[in-house]
């Protein structure tokens, strides 16, 4: 025990990390709280030293109860902590000191810090709601989110490239982003490039159509320079890049300069690399060359956390007990779990009440469970469309357009763009390198099917049966 801390706080801090240490995941640790020092204030208390407002903000709103524990059971006692931003030593500003530092010559309005802000998000592509004080971290996503802080602290040092995958509206978007957004604030020197793989494809198409350009014309060189000159990139969706071959040499290229160059590369998807069937080997090679990391559905505690920090966030007046029912009742995902609570919320305005558990139940509806697609995977639905028509896997993928093999082929095409967000590019990869065309065809063929009442109906009804078992 060290019951005297006062008399030596930076040996009573170092027990305190060693003890924070145990309790968190190393990356989380390393990033956030072991950038922390400590000193005893005009009162007694325990002052936490942080370098910068992010860490501040994880290590008060995030790590506060886990710190203060370490400290009670060092001291023998509560420990009053208090997190501020301060370098070791150094002395604070008063608040009007450094506003004194800040004027300018008279009648001149200087800029604010939220002006110059929404210049630099809107240069970037960033949207300013995406940050990671408003992203909610639980088991599902707590090693994506310390890799994308200690990235958005020291961008192209740690982790290079970062590798993002998860299924639809898990909040792969708002965690790359956020990235975005604090490395913009943090260090406005940067050049923080953000895109997506459509865009990235739609502007190369655009480049190349303009080909030498003329007045206002954007080129292939100004596409070159706008991507090769990102000091971080960060580019979401790349599963759109496949089966576009012009797209990934660009990509290609654009991905060894910026490594080479030792600039942070970020990138999102659906899946991971190693199922990537008809990317480029030497793509998804040096995706594999950094850090990997998944982000999985949230459980009943994180999608509640997550209902409560959108309310807290609008200042709305929904109760706990409304938005744990809407959690228990929405397990897809983020972006649904949203939806509904909207959709709640709209509800009891227009009758004029509170939200209740009634009032939920009834916005939400009784064909809730009904219309909520299930969390399964478009592997699970192929083996059971495989299994129900006697049929083998590679057959399915395979190239072979005997009838036995078309309508199952069809079938799951149908089953997992209904049952699933996928894209119908990410199907057509799945299923053998198929072109998004024909598995809009595919998917058109059992839809004309299911509204008449024939056997391949019948065959779509119990399929779904047997996932639902």
């Amino acid at each position: 025990m060290m019951e005297n801390f006062k008399e030596k706080p930076i040996e009573f801090w170092k027990a305190v990390l060693g003890e924070v240490e145990l309790k968190l995941s190393p990356m989380v640790f390393k990033s956030l709280v072991s950038r922390t020092t400590a000193e005893i204030d005009n009162d007694g208390n325990l002052k936490v030293l942080c370098e910068d407002d992010f860490v501040k903000n994880n290590v008060e709103k995030r790590y506060n109860g886990v710190i203060e524990e370490a400290a009670m059971k060092l001291a023998n006692r509560r420990v009053l902590l208090k997190v501020v931003v301060k370098k070791a030593g150094v002395e604070e500003k008063s608040a009007a000191a450094a506003a004194n530092t800040n004027l300018g010559p008279l009648f001149i309005q200087p800029r604010s810090p939220a002006d110059t802000m929404r210049e630099k998000q809107k240069k970037s592509n960033l949207s300013p709601k995406f940050t990671f004080e408003s992203y909610v971290m639980g088991k599902n996503n707590n090693l994506a989110y310390a890799i994308a802080t200690a990235v958005a602290q020291r961008p192209g040092e740690l982790y290079n490239p970062v590798f993002v995958y998860s299924g639809v509206g898990l909040g792969k978007t708002h965690l790359i982003q956020a990235i975005g957004n604090e490395i913009v604030k943090n260090k406005p020197g940067m050049n923080v490039v953000y895109t997506t793989g459509e865009a990235f494809t739609n502007e190369l198409i655009d480049a190349i159509k303009n080909g030498k350009g003329g007045p206002g014309k954007y080129t292939t060189n100004d596409f070159r320079n706008k991507f090769r000159k990102a000091d971080v990139l960060l580019i979401d969706d790349i599963q759109f890049v496949i089966g576009k071959e012009a797209t990934q040499e660009e990509f290609f290229h654009t991905f060894n300069a910026l490594y080479m160059a030792q600039k942070q590369i970020v990138i999102t998807s659906d899946r991971p690399p190693k199922d990537f069937n008809s990317f480029e080997e030497r793509i998804t090679s040096r995706f594999s060359s950094g850090i990997i990391a998944d982000i999985q559905a949230p459980d009943m505690e994180v999608r509640a956390a997550i209902l409560r920090t959108k309310r807290d966030m609008l200042g709305h007046n929904i109760s706990n007990e409304v938005l744990n029912f809407i959690a228990e009742s929405v397990t897809t995902n983020i972006r649904e779990l949203e939806g509904a609570y909207v959709q709640v919320l709209s509800g009891a305005m227009a009758s004029k009440i509170e939200p209740t558990k009634e009032s939920a139940a009834a916005a939400l509806g009784q064909n809730l469970r009904n219309n909520q697609k299930r969390n399964v995977s478009v592997n699970e639905i192929l083996k059971a469309v495989c299994t129900y028509y006697a049929v083998k896997v590679p057959d399915i993928k395979g190239k072979r357009r005997t009838k036995d093999l078309v309508i199952p082929r069809q079938v799951a095409m149908f089953l997992m763009k209904e049952m699933t967000d996928t894209p119908y590019m990410t199907i057509g990869d799945f299923l053998g390198g198929r072109d998004h065309t024909t598995i809009m065809h595919g998917v058109r063929t059992i839809e004309g099917e299911v509204s008449k009442a024939g056997k391949i109906k019948q065959d779509i009804v119990n399929v779904r049966l047997t996932l639902a078992e």
